[in-house]
């Protein structure tokens, strides 16, 4: 198959979501309007009230903006691999979309890529969101949209691949909660979402990095909030996103054809 036909079969896998997706957009917007907004206001006020500001890196920042740059790294975390684990679960198990799709002239290479390039877009989309209240409190540049907007993609990218990876290694659908506790939340909890990880022993701040939440935190806060980049966040982030999808397509491939 040419490249052409490959790229118009993975837009027709994609559009076929989007169609879908249209139908439940006021669910979508409310909720992802609500939840950083509820963050901010728990964690942006309540706790930076109590904080203060902090420094990471020899800059001082407040908590609010510290905390809001991290919820936009947590946003790609948790709407791309929920999206990518048990949407796509549920699309290859329950509504056996995957397996319809393939029959027709679109390969099943292209339904998965399809799959990832559209869990990616709403997971880029909800973090530009946060990133648009961000800039709307007065936390962020307005430029910063635009400069987060590649890393929110290949990220977002890189935590669908996880969780179709987790989609395609569970039997059932209760198995995926465990990457959802021993990996995900562990990432949220340790990667500096909430406080800088210069603020961990040594030990922890080696076991933080070896998560790619922390690569994404570090690039986002560069571009966000213009602190120094860590040089290890860009290599460790696509090394991440590489093997990620190619797990992720192997394991898929594995589970659908037998």
């Amino acid at each position: 198959m040419n490249i052409p036909d490959s790229l118009w079969g993975v837009w027709c896998v994609w559009r076929r979501y989007y169609s879908a997706f249209m139908k439940s957009l006021v669910y979508y917007l409310l909720t992802t309007f609500l939840e950083p907004i509820f963050y901010l206001l728990s964690f942006g006020i309540g706790v930076g009230a109590l904080v203060g500001g902090i420094t990471t890196e020899g800059v001082h920042l407040t908590y609010r903006s510290f905390i809001f740059s991290g919820i936009i790294a947590q946003t790609v975390l948790f709407q791309g691999f929920y999206e990518g684990a048990f949407g796509a679960f549920v699309r290859m198990y329950y509504q056996k979309i995957f397996q319809s799709i393939a029959v027709t002239p679109i390969t099943l290479s292209e339904v998965l890529w399809g799959e990832l390039l559209w869990d990616s877009t709403k997971a880029c989309v909800a973090a530009e969101v946060v990133a648009l209240i961000g800039v709307c409190t007065g936390d962020f540049h307005i430029h910063c949209l635009l400069t987060l907007l590649p890393v929110c993609f290949a990220s977002s990218l890189l935590f669908s691949a996880m969780g179709l990876a987790a989609a395609g290694f569970a039997r059932s659908i209760d198995e995926l909660s465990y990457p959802q506790y021993l990996l995900i939340f562990p990432m949220f909890l340790f990667c500096g979402v909430f406080y800088p990880i210069e603020s961990l022993p040594h030990v922890l701040q080696i076991f933080a990095w070896v998560f790619p939440l922390t690569s994404v935190n570090a690039i986002m806060r560069s571009l966000s909030l213009d602190l120094p980049l860590q040089p290890q966040a860009v290599p460790l982030l696509l090394l991440w996103l590489v093997a990620t999808v190619f797990i992720a397509r192997r394991t898929m491939f594995k589970r659908l054809i037998k």
